[in-house]
């Protein structure tokens, strides 16, 4: 027999023993995955982060009986169109993140889900938000199937490895790879304009929106080419560039919960697309590998859009496991007004 759950709002009585909840939950999924910091599966540290998702008030729990079993909180997000963050959401988005839901062990998954989204879908969409993002461990089959049958299919995926040393190919005579200055950086915006136009194609399908957000992009990149702290390496052969992976020291690009501790973040994975299969981005990857281990880094980590035919092969073999997806659910806009008589 399916459980007998009921959904409400949430309110800051319900912070710990939601917190409870995801603390548990992250102890279940660390058996699973040893990337996974130790942290989370303490209470405190999930009072922490679960806290700013209390005080925007999109949350809602689950009870049995008087038992709060289920939880999931939300954010709406409104993304500048001249922000870089604007080429991997759209302007208006909700989004639960990776430690925005969890229930007990004992739950039906499902029914818990299916309750509170649909209390919180209800609400987003009244407010004007169709597109809703969601983000789940790629190893919890049941996270994933969840979210699935809720109508979520996965955008971008997260992954990462260990800062060990792979085996790059020789590259060809006059090919070399070196970190950038800011002199190069009109090099490193060509080739961000280039990813930009890789992913419009099929079947990823992403609007090309370099021209609205270069500003706040080159921004980003200048900042990394003036700290030392970061880096850029580029593959050259001569004046050519060919491609570059673009790497950032402390900055949190991954979500928390599930980002491994002294984890460096590789925001650019880029070969030009008429130079690949030359072994230049392998040979990019041994350098970034080197800089982070010698930078106090023991793992790397890194998004790629789910859709991406070459992304998932490269990153694979080249030893990095996948974590989690970010998956969004397009709701059908016409629901605004198509309403059933009162």
């Amino acid at each position: 027999m399916a459980d007998r759950l009921t959904a409400r709002d949430a309110t800051m009585h319900d912070l710990e023993v939601c917190a409870t909840l995801l603390a548990a939950r992250h102890q279940r999924d660390r058996a699973d995955s040893s990337m996974l910091p130790p942290a989370f599966a303490d209470l405190p540290a999930s009072i922490e982060l679960l806290a700013p998702l209390f005080a925007l008030g999109d949350v809602t729990v689950a009870e049995r009986g008087d038992e709060v079993v289920a939880f999931m909180a939300g954010e709406r997000r409104l993304n500048a169109a001249d922000h870089w963050l604007s080429q991997y959401y759209p302007p208006r988005v909700t989004v639960v993140p990776i430690h925005g839901h969890a229930a007990s062990k004992d739950v039906d998954l499902a029914a818990a889900y299916s309750a509170l989204y649909g209390s919180l879908g209800d609400r987003w969409v009244q407010a004007g938000f169709f597109n809703h993002r969601a983000e789940f461990l790629a190893g919890n089959a049941a996270q994933r199937d969840t979210w699935f049958q809720l109508g979520f299919g996965a955008v971008t995926t997260y992954a990462g490895r260990d800062t060990s040393p792979i085996d790059a190919p020789a590259l060809e005579a006059g090919i070399e790879v070196r970190r950038a200055t800011p002199e190069d950086h009109a090099e490193v915006e060509r080739l961000e304009s280039v990813n930009g136009r890789f992913h419009h194609q099929g079947p990823m399908l992403w609007p090309f929106l370099w021209n609205d957000v270069r500003e706040s992009a080159g921004g980003l990149s200048a900042y990394n080419l003036s700290r030392d702290r970061h880096a850029i390496f580029l593959g050259t052969r001569g004046p050519e560039t060919l491609g570059m992976q673009m790497l950032f020291s402390g900055m949190a690009f991954g979500p928390p919960l599930v980002t491994p501790e002294r984890a460096a973040y590789l925001f650019h994975g880029i070969i030009d697309p008429d130079l690949r299969s030359r072994g230049v981005g392998t040979a990019l990857l041994e350098q970034s590998l080197s800089w982070a281990r010698d930078s106090g880094h023991d793992y790397i980590t890194l998004h790629y859009a789910s859709m991406n035919p070459l992304g998932r092969p490269f990153w694979e073999s080249r030893g990095f496991e996948t974590i989690a997806y970010s998956a969004e659910r397009r709701v059908d806009e016409r629901v605004a007004w198509a309403k059933p008589p009162e």
